[in-house]
């Protein structure tokens, strides 16, 4: 451990956190890039394949990114118009109803409780790296 000036203690310590703080960002940014594409296999395996293209039609990317937060967004980029239709049902154009197929939603709370995990193991890891002085 470095001998720090008692002048210099506040700085340090803010230096620390700042660079602590960075690091849980940077592996936080990294486990929801993963748990986005882990989000997106899971809806193309369970999508509805009629003639494949609506299932071959799902797309994950980052739609913004800076130093302290990431944004990804999960679409499908060739048949977006049937996204709801499918997901929820729909009427027939001579009576009736489609059933619902649900897709998206199962591997949304899917994602989410996998996030929720990998939050809570990033934390885990870097506050034991921390506490032994990495």
């Amino acid at each position: 451990m470095k001998n720090i000036k008692v002048g210099d203690l506040a700085d340090t310590v803010a230096k620390e956190l700042s660079e602590y703080k960075q690091d849980v960002t940077d592996d936080l940014k990294k486990e929801i890039k993963q748990v986005a594409k882990a989000c997106k296999q899971e809806i193309q395996q369970n999508s509805p394949a009629l003639t494949g293209s609506y299932r071959k039609g799902w797309r994950d990317r980052v739609e913004y990114e800076s130093r302290d937060d990431v944004r990804v967004i999960v679409h499908n980029k060739t048949d977006y118009q049937l996204t709801h239709l499918l997901e929820n049902g729909h009427a027939k154009v001579n009576g009736g109803r489609v059933n619902a197929q649900p897709h998206i939603a199962p591997a949304c709370e899917n994602a989410e409780k996998k996030l929720i995990n990998k939050v809570k193991a990033v934390s885990y890891t870097h506050l034991r790296a921390h506490e032994t002085g990495r």
